[in-house]
């Protein structure tokens, strides 16, 4: 009896400091996490209802495995299985575009190739947690934590957030990139450089941490030019991932820059920001439904968003670190010849949810805000779901 007082007696204090430990939550942090699981839960709620009626019925776990696997994600699943192929002849040839951490992160987290699809889920899922928790992290850093809960809000309704939830890169990408400059913040410029490289192993984008890195290392010694020591070094990690991945496309195809032929030749893809604006207005007003929105008028539109976003934040002066990774993310995601995943680059735009929910201010505006974004989300992710191009 007495071991068993003892046992009951554990667990109730464990359940008291549990308690204690919720309460001890703030405000802002609650509402944060209530808002990102509402959204999560929305996201897959609807892509499971949509697979589950174009599909028919099926085991349950079938429909969560194969309902965001659209796209892009089915090749991150294969270089996964696979690695990278070496034959020029097979279709997976030219998965070489796609960058090699998150099929790394998704294969590490499998312990049953049947059921990869799965672990591509999770890994993506746990990662824009992280995510979300680096934003509230950074955006209670520079400001409070009602801004944090409120940039959390935004990240989480945002138009093409679903893809915080789908097998892509998103999720991963944000967790590094945010935690990378949150770090570096911190001047903890070794694990800044470390997430960097991570970053730039899972998306293109991450290279341009490399320059932001370092923009806000010299902005910490602004008028101390003697200050500067070794750890300038550290952002250089971001190139070295970038590198990291030339290197696998040598070793590999025979060629470090084989992945921009193939975007040239396979996708149909340049470095022509005008060719992409104009295609995108051809779509918007020569094309049928939903290719005249989702391929035309939303990339135009989200295009113009973000540039509003990058001029709002020089006019407000926001910390440099931050205006100018809006900027060259912003540049990155227009600069090609196809506009059609404008509206999902841009996402990755941290800093602007941190900006509009210092902009959105009146409870009104930030209502009319919030329905707009999931009302356009839950948009997008029927027509993702359903397997029609969604960026």
């Amino acid at each position: 009896m007495k071991d068993s007082e003892k046992s009951v007696g554990t667990e109730t204090q464990r359940i008291k400091a549990l308690a204690t430990t919720i309460q001890n939550i703030s405000s802002p942090a609650k509402q944060a996490t209530l808002t990102l699981i509402a959204a999560k839960t929305l996201v897959l709620a609807i892509g499971y209802i949509v697979t589950y009626l174009n599909t028919g019925p099926a085991p349950p776990l079938t429909i969560a495995m194969d309902m965001f696997n659209r796209w892009d994600a089915p090749h991150y699943v294969d270089i996964a299985k696979n690695w990278y192929v070496s034959n020029p002849a097979l279709d997976a040839y030219n998965f070489i575009v796609f960058f090699p951490l998150y099929p790394i992160l998704t294969r590490m987290f499998t312990f049953d190739l049947n059921y990869i699809n799965l672990s591509a889920l999770v890994v993506s899922n746990i990662s824009s947690l992280i995510a979300f928790l680096y934003l509230y992290k950074i955006a209670k850093l520079e400001f409070n934590e009602n801004i944090a809960a409120k940039a959390v809000l935004l990240l989480s309704v945002f138009p093409t957030a679903y893809f915080l939830t789908a097998p892509y890169t998103e999720g991963p990408f944000l967790a590094f990139a945010i935690a990378s400059i949150y770090y570096s913040r911190l001047g903890k410029w070794h694990f800044a450089g470390l997430l960097g490289l991570f970053a730039a192993l899972t998306r293109l984008a991450g290279f341009l941490l490399f320059p932001v890195l370092l923009v806000e290392y010299f902005h910490q010694r602004l008028h101390k030019p003697r200050k500067v020591d070794l750890n300038v070094l550290w952002p250089f990690l971001a190139l070295t991932g970038f590198l990291i991945y030339l290197g696998i496309n040598a070793q590999v195809t025979g060629n470090a820059f084989t992945f921009m032929q193939i975007q040239s030749t396979h996708w149909g893809t340049n470095l022509n920001p005008w060719s992409g604006l104009t295609n995108a207005y051809g779509w918007a007003t020569g094309a049928s439904y939903p290719d005249n929105v989702t391929v035309g008028a939303a990339p135009i539109a989200f295009a113009v968003f973000g540039l509003v976003m990058v001029g709002i934040s020089v006019l407000r002066r926001i910390r440099p670190v931050y205006t100018v990774y809006m900027f060259l993310s912003w540049g990155l995601a227009v600069s090609t010849s196809w506009w059609i995943s404008v509206p999902r680059y841009v996402m990755t735009s941290f800093p602007m949810f941190i900006l509009l929910a210092l902009l959105i201010r009146r409870k009104p505006v930030s209502i009319a805000v919030v329905i707009t974004f999931g009302a356009l989300l839950c948009y997008f992710t029927v027509l993702f779901s359903r397997g029609w191009w969604a960026f």
